[in-house]
Parts: structure tokens; sequence; C-alpha cells
């Protein structure tokens, strides 16, 4: 009050910004140079409405550094982190070994897949549909494909994070965390070498067009329930 006075119902918007910086200190009773964290905050409060309820909004930007003049010596810790980076790099290596030689399988079968072709054209004169040119594309290596593209990647930005050059946590999870999930849907095809097994999967794969159809039907009703909650529950709630 000793700076300005403020008229409420005049007031449209106030953004208040500040830093802060933080120190992890935990790491340091492991002998590990500790991580220096410097916050850009924003509050916003919001008034075009004038209802009498202000909206207020916070935004906050985190920055992660090594905290420099600090001087800890027989780190172990440093050590485990190299022998992680190792790691990671083999990962990526048996990745990319992996990712070569799904696609060279895709590519020969591209190429038998033209030479089928044209061999029903030139002898039997009839024109191959489409679904039966499709019986040489192998799923599973395009799921091996993709999962090896995506753990290549998310791999690549873990080194980053941990050398303390990035701070792109949620897109390295997304992509480490589904890339897992592909690796082991992609284990399912080992399974069907045995013949218990196998029955198993040819009733997935017989089934699984059904059940895409199912889930599209119950997700009509699902989106429906969906939003009726939004617009009826929405005004009530924050979230």
């Amino acid at each position: 009050s000793s700076f300005f006075s403020l008229e409420f119902y005049r007031l449209i918007q106030v953004e208040i910004s500040f830093k802060l910086k933080g120190i992890a200190l935990q790491t340091i009773h492991a002998r590990e140079l500790p991580d220096c964290y410097a916050f850009q905050n924003t509050i916003t409060f919001n008034n075009r409405a004038h209802s009498g309820k202000m909206k207020v909004y916070f935004d906050s930007d985190t920055d992660i550094q090594e905290c420099k003049d600090w001087h800890i010596f027989s780190s172990v810790l440093q050590k485990n982190t190299q022998y992680i980076l190792v790691f990671d790099g083999f990962v990526i290596l048996s990745c990319l070994a992996s990712l070569i030689l799904c696609t060279r399988s895709i590519v020969l079968a591209w190429r038998l897949q033209k030479r089928f072709v044209n061999f029903f054209l030139e002898k039997h004169k009839r024109r191959v549909c489409y679904a039966d040119r499709l019986e040489f594309l192998n799923g599973w290596y395009v799921l091996v494909i993709i999962s090896d593209v995506m753990t290549i990647i998310g791999s690549i930005l873990k080194m980053e994070i941990k050398a303390k050059n990035l701070t792109s946590y949620d897109v390295c999870s997304i992509l480490l965390g589904t890339s897992t999930l592909f690796v082991w849907v992609g284990v399912i095809r080992y399974l069907g070498y045995f013949q218990t097994y196998n029955v198993l999967i040819l009733t997935m794969e017989a089934s699984l067009p059904k059940v895409l159809r199912f889930c599209c039907c119950a997700g009509m009703i699902y989106l429906g329930y969906t939003f009726c909650g939004w617009i009826v529950l929405g005004p009530y709630h924050e979230k």
C-alpha cells in the first residue's frame, strides 16, 4: 500500500515474475557434484471476466546445471555414471544393429514382392491384390524398427540428461517407456515357436479385427460419457 493503491474493479491482469535457485543437497552425502536448479516462475492474476472470482495461473521453467566451484573428491557415483553412459552406448549400438538388419529384411521382402507381382503378371496375366502384397510385409519387423528408433532417441536423450545438457524428462520417459512396451509385445513372436502358445497367438491374430471393431463401438459410448462429464462437471472443478 505504500507503493501504489489498487482498485479491484479496475484490475484486469497482474503478472508477477521472479527467480528461485535451489541445490540438491542429498547428492553431497554420496560425494557427487550436486545439481543447481534455477526456477523462472510467473504468477498471473487474471480478472478479465470481472466475475468476482479471479483466476490464478502459475508457470515455471526449470534449468538444471552442475554447481560450480565445488570441490568434492573421490566421487564413486561419477564412475557409476560413466558406466551407465557406456551401457547406454552399448544399447544404442545393439538397437542400431537390430534396426539395420530388420530394415534389410523388409527391403528384401519388398523386392521379392515385386518379383512375385511381375511373375504373376507375365505368366498368368493376373494382378496380385493389395492384401496378398501385404503378406510379404512382416509386422513384427516393423514393430522392432519402431521400437529400435524410439530406444535410440530415448537413450541419446537420457545420456544428454545425465550429462546435464538437457532436461527433457517427459520426452525421454515417453520414448523409453513406449519402446519398452513394444519390446515386450515383440517377445510374443518368439512364443509362436511353441505349439501350445502358437494356438493362442493365432487366436489373438484372428480376433484382432473384431476386437478393434468392438473398441470403436464402445469408444463412442466412452467419448459420450467423457464429454458429458466434462460439460456438466467442468464449470465446478478447476481440473
